[in-house]
């Protein structure tokens, strides 16, 4: 008898943490495992074509149907959309029952309408990388089916466990935590820290901040910006660039009217999207957290990848658990003074700065390449494929 296949579900394919998470456990599942499986995107986004090369991909992208209408000129968008909804519903029903699953991947709490649509009679399998405010902005209709139907659920970090626990009456033998991962030997820089700082006009003896994420209140961008203006006046020479796209032109205008008016032109950047981070992570000399919310974030892995100390607040989510006591400093909870303070005894000290930076890069290496956390996955994977086989 064929081996049945897996239906793994993302909320879409934005160069974001859990899109980028799963292509990085899909890839070696491919190379490691004789099982097939398909993609369901709930949206699009530019790892769309990613999603592509490993396996058969449907995107749920309302796009289409918003082109129809102003193609036709419908007069009753309520309707369209409605139709809209349907058709969408109807196709993701259809790709999934082209070939029904042994089971259904869930990668994240936020792709429950997708799962709401496709009614799966499978086991699921959730994997959690969000947090309480996340989770409380998803629809509650959707958010209570995948909780009710999820058979087992993976949290990214302990954080992340603690709230599925305390939040929404799991049992413990339900949740396993395995921290996120990625492929440590890929993530190098492959321009000089002169080349980065010359595209961003920051001088060549400059003291470098780094901070990253889509530009937004739960990344604490407007935080960041509060940490510069504190840092700054402490050391002039200090400069700092926030890696990420922006959710709006609205977010870009809001966050760069803070930077003009607290007179930090020339010491902020704000890079937009970009392909390579880890070009700019290296040539940082310190990489700051400044979320409000952020469950076990990949680009501070990638920062310890290129053996950067990390700043973070704790009560966030789960990067205290990564940082500890040796791979740099965990402040308290939107504590400016107390993260500035931290990253100025940092850039005042470069033996510091190296000693922090080695064993985060050796602690990544260690706990947290991909190679070491996808075989747990697919252990876990396999064994709820088994119990629901055995259900049946």
């Amino acid at each position: 008898m064929a081996t049945r296949h897996i239906l793994f579900v993302s909320h879409q394919a934005t160069r974001t943490g859990a899109p980028i998470e799963l292509l990085h456990f899909l890839r070696w599942f491919k190379r490691n495992s004789d099982r097939p499986f398909s993609v369901l995107l709930g949206g699009g986004g530019d790892l769309v074509a990613d999603f592509e090369e490993l396996a058969d991909t449907w995107s749920i992208d309302r796009s289409r149907w918003r082109r129809q209408a102003l193609q036709t000129r419908l007069l009753f968008a309520a309707g369209l959309g409605a139709w809209a909804r349907r058709a969408e519903a109807a196709d993701a029903q259809r790709f999934a029952a082209r070939c029904p699953p042994a089971l259904v991947y869930t990668n994240s709490i936020a792709s429950a309408r997708a799962i709401e649509m496709i009614a799966p009679r499978v086991p699921i399998l959730t994997h959690v990388h969000e947090l309480g405010f996340a989770i409380s902005t998803e629809q509650e209709s959707a958010l209570s089916r995948l909780l009710a139907e999820t058979r087992q659920f993976i949290a990214c970090s302990n954080a992340v466990r603690e709230n599925l626990l305390r939040n929404h009456a799991l049992r413990a033998s339900q949740i396993e935590t395995i921290y996120e991962s990625i492929p440590v030997a890929d993530i190098r820089a492959e321009r000089t820290r002169d080349q980065v700082l010359r595209e961003l006009h920051i001088p060549n003896d400059a003291l470098f901040i780094i901070g990253a994420g889509t530009a937004s209140w739960r990344k604490g961008t407007d935080l960041f910006i509060q940490l510069a203006r504190a840092v700054c006046r402490q050391r002039s020479h200090a400069c700092f660039a926030w890696i990420g796209g922006w959710p709006s032109d609205m977010a870009q205008a809001e966050f760069e009217h803070d930077v003009h008016v607290a007179g930090l032109t020339e010491k902020v950047r704000f890079t937009g999207a970009v392909l390579k981070p880890a070009d700019y992570l290296a040539a940082a000399d310190v990489f700051v957290l400044t979320s409000r919310e952020d469950p076990y974030p990949l680009v501070c892995l990638e920062a310890a990848a290129v053996a950067k100390p990390i700043v973070c607040f704790a009560g966030a989510g789960g990067m205290p658990e990564f940082v500890e006591e040796d791979c740099g400093f965990v402040v308290p909870y939107l504590d400016i003074m107390a993260m500035a303070d931290r990253v100025v005894l940092l850039l005042d000290s470069l033996e510091c700065r190296v000693t922090m930076g080695a064993a985060a890069r050796r602690k990544v290496t260690e706990r947290h390449d991909v190679s070491r956390a996808a075989p747990r996955i697919m252990e876990i994977i396999e064994r709820t494929i088994a119990v629901g086989e055995r259900a049946t």
